[in-house]
């Protein structure tokens, strides 16, 4: 569950939006066309992000910080800075994670990436809207997009029960990414500083 919890990814973030109330939109076609259409023409992301991890069996929130950096096709460098380093690269098929300046080669760990690595790809390239894995529900306040996307598989339950995914309505970026388990572990980022379709070398996918 560490380990989860530090790839998310992802990633998941403490704002104003909780005090913003969400009302479902009964036709989602226009928002679910806007945001395949924004997906489409982003090439790369790169954004600062804060995550907190709350459990029933953490007497307190686990903050933590770092950076992230999407290409396509596929490829996501998720590297956390605080509270310990911890570095995921993901290029292609190829997962490799480095913790506390060591790379992790325990089958067990690089199964878990393995897991994890799916969920990423989807969220960063929007491939979750064709909703072949999810259910989404879609809502939407003054200022902000929010889908809630629910596992068709009892296999991907096992794992989360919920993603919850705020994008902003002017940009079409994400702001906020939660991720929920069924024993009420729940893990938030929050995105900032994002800079989309700038350039990134391929080095940072490969190298720690």
């Amino acid at each position: 569950m560490k380990l989860i919890s530090s790839l998310f990814l992802f990633l998941l973030f403490s704002v104003t939006l909780s005090a913003q109330d969400f009302t479902k939109i009964s036709d989602p076609k226009a928002c679910k066309a806007a945001l395949e259409k924004q997906h489409k023409e982003t090439k790369a992301i790169q954004a600062d992000f804060t995550e907190t991890a709350t459990s029933p069996l953490l007497t307190a929130a686990q903050k933590g910080s770092g950076k992230m950096w999407y290409k396509k096709e596929n490829k996501i460098r998720w590297e956390k800075s605080k509270p310990e380093s911890q570095v995921i690269l993901i290029n292609g098929k190829t997962v490799k994670l480095q913790e506390k300046g060591k790379e992790v080669s325990s089958a067990s760990s690089k199964m878990v990436v393995k897991k994890i690595q799916g969920l990423m790809v989807q969220m960063m390239t929007g491939e979750f809207l064709n909703e072949k894995e999810f259910k989404i529900t879609y809502y939407e306040n003054k200022s902000n997009y929010k889908l809630v996307l629910t596992p068709k598989s009892d296999k991907m339950k096992r794992y989360v029960s919920e993603i919850i995914l705020v994008f902003n309505k002017k940009e079409l970026t994400i702001k906020e990414l939660t991720m929920l388990t069924d024993n009420d572990n729940k893990l938030v980022y929050s995105f900032s500083n994002m800079e989309v379709n700038g350039t990134i070398n391929d080095s940072k996918f490969t190298t720690f």
